[in-house]
C-alpha cells in the first residue's frame, strides 16, 4: 500500500530548541495536518544519528538523522573529503526515504550548507519532488559572514530550488543582493500566529518572579548583540532615573552573550530590577507577554518578529525599532518605532507608550485587527501550498 503524499519540513536542530524558526515549522506542520491534503513529516538534523530514527510529535511523524555540509568553518578539506566519501550512500538513503514516504515537497528551514544534499538530490530527481528553501534571517547572516566560498556554494544550492521563501520583503531583498538569487524564484510569505494557542494562553496563570514589583516591561529575543538588549538596558536606566516603577524582564534563548548583558545590568546598578529568564517555554512566554505593560523589541536586525504578532493579538503595547521586517508587521506609520542603537529615543518612546494610554490602546486595536486578518498560519499555509503545488 503506497504512502499518502507528504511534505517534509527540515530543521537543522532539535525540535525542542527555543526560537521562532521552530514555531514556524511546528505551526505549518499543524496546519498541513489540519488541511489533510498532504501528510506533514518533520526532519531534525542530529549529528549523533547515522541512520534515520523515527518517532512522533503531536501525532505527526518526526525523523532525526545526520546532514553533513560540504564545507565547514574549520578543517574544510577534511570535511569536504568526508562529505564526498559518504555522498553516494547518503543520496541513496535519501532517495529510498523520499520514495517510501511519497514525499512531494522538501521544505528546509533556516537554510545553510547542511542542506546542500537536497540540491544534489533535486538535480538528479527533480521530477520526483519540489524543493522549497525558507530563509529566516540569521541563516542569511551566517552565509554572509562565512566568506565568499560559502556564498558561492550557497548560490549553487539555491539555484537548484524550485522556490525560495523569505519571511519579509526586506529579507528577500537582502537575500537577492547577497546571493544573486533569481527574482522569479523569490517569494515573501509572512509568518503567522496560532489564534487557538493565543486564546488558550489567557488561561495560563504563570507570572515571572519580579520580586516586589507590581508591573514589568518585557523583551523576548535570543540573547545576542543584534537583538539590541544592551540598548534597552541603557534606555531602562534612563527611565528608572526618571521615576519608572516597573521591572524589566528579558526572555530569550541562552547564548554566551547573556553573561555580557548580566554584567552590563550590574554595572548600570539595575540589580534587583532586571530579571533574565533564559530558555522559557513558549506557553509561559506568551503568559509573560500578555501580562506585561509593554513589549520592547530594540533589535539592530529583525527579519520579521513573530513576538510582535503575539503581543499585538494579546493586547500588549509595543515599542520597537524601525529595522528589517518590523515596519511590514506594525506599519510604516506606527508611532512607537525608533532608530536602532539610540537609547535616548527608545526611552522617550517607551515613556510615550506607557503614559499616553489613549493613543497606545488605539494602536493596539489596529494591530490586533491587522494580525487577525493578515498574519495567520492559515494565510501562510495557503501561500506555501501554492508554491508546493507549483501554482504560485
Amino acid at each position: 500500500m503506497s504512502s499518502p503524499p507528504s511534505v517534509l519540513f527540515v530543521l537543522p536542530w532539535d525540535l525542542s530548541a527555543a526560537g521562532g524558526v521552530n514555531q514556524v515549522v511546528i505551526n505549518l506542520a499543524r496546519e498541513t495536518a489540519r488541511r489533510g491534503r498532504l501528510r506533514p513529516i518533520i526532519f531534525c538534523a542530529d549529528w549523533s544519528q547515522e541512520a534515520f530514527h523515527t518517532t512522533e510529535y503531536e501525532g505527526m511523524m518526526l525523523v532525526t538523522g545526520r546532514l553533513r555540509a560540504p564545507l565547514a568553518v574549520e578543517h574544510r578539506l577534511r570535511n569536504l573529503f568526508a562529505f564526498a566519501h559518504g555522498l553516494r550512500s547518503e543520496l541513496q538513503a535519501w532517495r529510498t526515504f523520499v520514495g517510501q514516504h511519497n514525499i512531494q515537497v522538501i521544505n528546509p528551514h533556516y537554510a545553510g550548507l547542511n542542506y546542500f544534499l537536497f540540491a544534489l538530490l533535486g538535480s538528479a530527481d527533480r521530477h520526483k519532488f519540489r524543493l522549497i528553501y525558507s530563509l529566516h534571517g540569521a541563516d542569511l547572516s551566517a552565509l554572509r559572514d562565512d566568506g565568499p566560498l560559502t556564498r558561492a556554494v550557497a548560490r549553487h544550492m539555491f539555484g537548484q530550488a524550485n522556490a525560495i521563501v523569505s519571511c519579509s520583503e526586506d529579507l528577500g531583498r537582502k537575500a537577492q543582493r547577497l546571493l544573486a538569487l533569481s527574482e522569479d524564484k523569490l517569494h515573501t510569505i509572512y509568518n503567522g500566529i496560532d489564534v487557538d494557542e493565543l486564546e488558550h494562553s489567557r488561561d495560563n496563570d504563570f507570572r515571572p518572579d519580579i520580586g516586589d514589583f507590581d508591573s514589568y516591561l518585557v523583551n523576548v529575543a535570543t540573547f545576542e548583540h543584534k537583538k539590541g538588549q544592551d540598548t534597552l538596558l541603557e534606555a531602562y536606566t534612563t527611565l528608572v532615573r526618571g521615576g519608572l516603577k516597573s521591572a524589566l524582564v528579558l526572555i530569550g534563548r541562552s547564548t554566551p552573550h547573556l553573561a555580557t548583558l548580566r554584567s552590563q545590568a550590574r554595572r548600570l546598578g539595575l540589580h534587583g530590577r532586571v530579571f533574565f529568564i533564559p530558555d522559557l517555554d513558549h506557553a509561559r512566554t506568551l503568559a509573560t507577554i500578555r501580562q506585561a505593560d509593554l513589549l520592547v523589541q530594540p533589535s539592530r536586525e529583525e527579519p520579521f518578529g513573530i513576538t510582535l504578532l503575539e503581543a499585538g493579538y494579546l493586547g500588549t503595547p509595543i515599542v520597537a525599532t524601525r529595522v528589517g521586517g518590523i515596519p511590514e508587521v506594525l506599519g510604516v506609520y506606527y508611532p512607537y518605532l525608533v532608530k536602532p542603537d539610540n537609547p535616548a529615543e527608545l526611552a522617550a518612546s517607551i515613556d510615550e507608550a506607557l503614559f499616553n494610554p489613549t493613543e497606545t490602546q488605539r494602536q493596539i486595536k489596529l494591530i490586533k485587527r491587522q494580525v487577525s486578518t493578515r498574519f495567520t498560519w492559515g494565510t501562510a499555509y495557503s501561500r506555501y501550498e501554492a508554491l508546493w503545488s507549483g501554482s504560485a
